[in-house]
């Protein structure tokens, strides 16, 4: 295994905790009934999947060709996909309890497949199965797709050419002013279809996301640069902590004093006023593990190692811990210890499980070298 540069060690491990806070916000929902595991929920959302997008940003290079972004695509996120929902399909009645993993390797589950390739060719993961659907979270996985399917777009934005940058400028100062006035009409005119089909169309479409990659290409020009991060180093740590921190505390005191209904009940219509500060956390973290200062170099091999398999993490987290709730007789957490400590627990089981499907992708992408070769 090579090493790698603090820099890149610390971002890494700032994958890892955003995968991990992905688990957290799957296991739970969002309730009144225990404010601290609400609060925890609040902060795992402030850094769960917008800042992946800003971590591609951050490695996004518009030297390297499109062909080399269109081989990774099809090497470490399509094919890999595929494979995991088609496996997944095919041992869904042991991972829900309906049957033992025996049936499952001696029946085909032919209609479940089909459901996949619904899934495969409407990009649309939110109708699986009743009661069941551990590819819930894959629209993140769908929207990777699109966005990379527009790298040669952000290529030329990224180009050094004076055209390129003042528009690349123009377009994330058009993007910041379009959610902030987001957040104005939704508090202005909260029942209004017209503003609420706006708001789905920002919230669904991957217009955000490309957002979020190009600005943290843009971000990544000053924090790569060594003897600002050198100078500034402690600042832009202390600052994205306390930005991150501030941004949840924020978010999750103006949900339970506007966002519960006459029962007791969170609206689950997220972050309505609340976006400007659920961005300033993304950023907040995105800054702070991007200037974490250097560590021991047999833990970054450590965080690249497990960074490495944050992708297959994700796309199976739902399979593991709903299986884990099964086996461990479990319906719901309510301390904040058993809460965390599930999430781990689903961690580490993914990460075991992703282990494996690592060494296949590895597989297939030297058989595809070969083929190009």
């Amino acid at each position: 295994m090579t090493y790698t540069p603090h820099r890149e060690a610390g971002i890494e491990l700032g994958r890892i905790f955003c995968c991990f806070c992905v688990i957290v916000i799957h296991i739970n929902s969002f309730y009144s009934a225990y404010p601290a595991i609400s609060f925890i929920w609040t902060m795992a959302k402030c850094a769960a999947t917008p800042v992946f997008f800003l971590i591609t940003g951050f490695f996004f290079s518009p030297d390297k060709p499109f062909k080399t972004y269109l081989s990774r695509l099809f090497a470490r996120i399509i094919i890999p996909t595929i494979l995991i929902l088609l496996a997944i399909a095919q041992l869904t009645p042991w991972l829900s309890g309906q049957t033992s993993l025996n049936y499952c390797f001696t029946h085909l589950q032919i209609k479940n497949f089909i459901l996949v390739g619904k899934i495969l060719l409407t990009f649309w993961p939110y109708d699986y199965l009743p009661d069941y659907n551990p590819f819930i979270s894959l629209w993140f996985t769908f929207s990777l797709i699109l966005c990379y399917l527009a790298f040669p777009l952000l290529k030329m934005l990224c180009s050094q050419n004076q055209i390129a940058l003042i528009t690349k400028k123009y377009i994330l100062w058009l993007g910041l002013i379009f959610f902030v006035g987001r957040v104005t009409l939704l508090v202005s005119f909260p029942d209004n279809p017209t503003i609420q089909h706006i708001d789905w169309w920002i919230q669904e479409k991957p217009f955000y996301w490309l957002w979020l990659i190009l600005l943290g290409h843009h971000l990544s020009i000053f924090l790569k640069n060594r003897l600002l991060l050198n100078r500034f180093r402690s600042i832009l740590v202390i600052g994205g902590s306390f930005t991150y921190l501030f941004g949840s505390f924020i978010i999750f005191w103006l949900t339970m004093h506007f966002n519960v209904d006459s029962i007791g009940d969170v609206n689950q219509r997220f972050f309505v006023r609340e976006f400007v500060f659920y961005l300033a956390a993304q950023l907040g973290v995105f800054i702070l593990f991007t200037t974490l200062p250097t560590t021991h170099a047999g833990l970054n091999r450590l965080i690249l190692f497990i960074a490495d398999k944050t992708f297959y993490i994700y796309m199976i987290h739902e399979a593991v811990y709903k299986k884990l709730l099964l086996v461990l007789g479990l319906s719901n957490v309510i301390t904040v210890s058993g809460y965390l400590g599930f999430a781990a627990l689903s961690f580490i089981v993914s990460l075991l499980v992703a282990c494996g499907l690592k060494n296949t992708e590895r597989l297939v992408t030297n058989g595809l070298s070969h083929l190009g070769s």
